[in-house]
């Protein structure tokens, strides 16, 4: 394991090697060993370490994970109607036509909160290249098709990356993850977003690369039956910047469901089951990057985590030796034993799913036109298939499989031979 993760660690504790080392039970040497690559470091020694300062793994089941926005581009589309078929599994026909301006787009399609742009005028100009882009509500209204047809968002995405290749590009991807309540009498068993504001006047907060910290909100006065009374609304923090790649945002999820459904906070808890919310918004490269972690297999959880860990520390007082520990509800919450990446060990990507999706989105097609060109002596089906080409993340997974099938071939051994 990279030594880099324990000067982190060091510098996150903000410590000399020999306040480190006394608290984590060993001497100043096997530290200065460790971090001028003398000794070897490993995973187990690392995780042991950060344990020392009071990090843990997390609780399963005390968080919901989500894709909640996604905004996807193709740089030619020549086909909507296939399009929306073959990828978002939806008939075109469902789609309505408006003129918008968004974008830098002239016309838009929409089906609900799913929305697709392109131009009008795509066939004089050439230009064929559209954006798909889903709200909140559009990613759980295209969740409705997935589960009919038995498909994961990787399942979706994957098919896109393997259709498009280097011609998609994931421009915004929103990450939204909910605290779950965990009922009456635990409220404080749940993480308080306002012992942040106060963790950072501390500095028993740590924000990593993100440089900016702002929040809003909490409450007000209004006035009722001729007194004052205080009414909450709800606190939010924002960690980065809005034009960054990566930016955070916690809020009181429990305040604004109870606003929008004109009900108290208490019947928002039992009715939705969410404390807070924590989001993550990735745009351009790292957006499109962490969709190919994800189609890799890797674990939206993990993602989610992953990347809060990677900008985020919450601490809860120092020990003996000045280093601040890690506070009990964050770590219950994201954990915190494991090195700061994403992707371990991802599953490589199953073309027979592909092959599935093929059959049965797309067989149906196929033969109509082959009977259409027995009809009208043509060979258009032909022309599709030689139309296509291997692009380039294809070529990679193709080369997998070849290496796997010809690693089993070596495997195989033949008895009648050994007898």
């Amino acid at each position: 394991m990279d030594v880099i993760y324990l000067k982190e660690l060091r510098k996150k504790m903000r410590l000399n090697q020999t306040n480190f080392a006394k608290s984590v039970g060993v001497s100043r040497q096997v530290i200065s060993q460790y971090e001028l690559g003398k000794k070897p470091f490993s995973l187990e020694t690392y995780r042991k370490f950060k344990q020392s300062f009071g990090f843990e793994e997390c609780e399963s089941g005390r968080l919901r994970f989500m894709i909640d926005y996604l905004r996807i581009t193709f740089m030619s589309v020549r086909d909507l109607e296939h399009f929306t078929k073959t990828f978002l599994l939806i008939p075109f026909k469902e789609f309505h036509s408006y003129e918008t301006k968004l974008m830098m787009y002239n016309h838009l399609w929409k089906r609900g909160d799913i929305w697709i742009f392109d131009y009008h005028d795509k066939f004089e100009t050439n230009n064929y290249q559209i954006t798909i882009q889903l709200s909140g509500s559009g990613c759980r209204q295209l969740e409705v098709m997935l589960e009919y047809y038995d498909w994961t968002w990787q399942d979706l995405l994957a098919n896109m990356r393997l259709a498009y290749g280097a011609d998609m590009k994931v421009t915004r991807l929103d990450i939204a993850i909910d605290e779950v309540y965990q009922g009456v009498g635990q409220e404080k068993e749940q993480f308080q977003l306002q012992d942040m504001i106060s963790k950072y006047y501390k500095q028993e907060l740590y924000f990593d690369k993100m440089k900016k910290f702002n929040f809003i909100g909490g409450g007000s006065l209004i006035y009722t039956q001729e007194k004052y009374e205080e009414e909450r609304q709800g606190i939010s923090l924002y960690f980065g910047s809005r034009q960054s790649e990566m930016y955070f945002n916690f809020y009181e999820k429990r305040y604004e469901l109870a606003k929008e459904e004109r009900i108290s906070v208490e019947e928002a808890l039992e009715i939705f089951d969410v404390w807070n919310r924590y989001e993550i918004r990735l745009a351009h490269k790292k957006a499109d990057s962490v969709v190919d972690e994800y189609i890799n297999g890797v674990d939206l959880a993990e993602i989610g985590r992953g990347l809060i860990n990677s900008r985020v520390t919450v601490y809860d007082g120092t020990n003996a030796f000045g280093a601040y520990l890690a506070d009990s509800k964050w770590q219950r919450l994201f954990g915190g034993t494991e090195p700061l990446t994403l992707s371990t060990n991802p599953e490589p990507y199953d073309i027979r799913k592909t092959i599935n999706w093929l059959r049965y989105q797309v067989s149906n097609s196929l033969a109509m036109v082959k009977e259409f060109d027995k009809i009208v002596g043509e060979d258009n089906l032909a022309y599709i298939l030689n139309s296509g080409e291997v692009t380039e993340e294809a070529e990679k997974i193709l080369l997998a499989i070849q290496t796997d099938v010809e690693l089993r071939k070596g495997d195989y051994v033949n008895y009648d031979e050994v007898v």
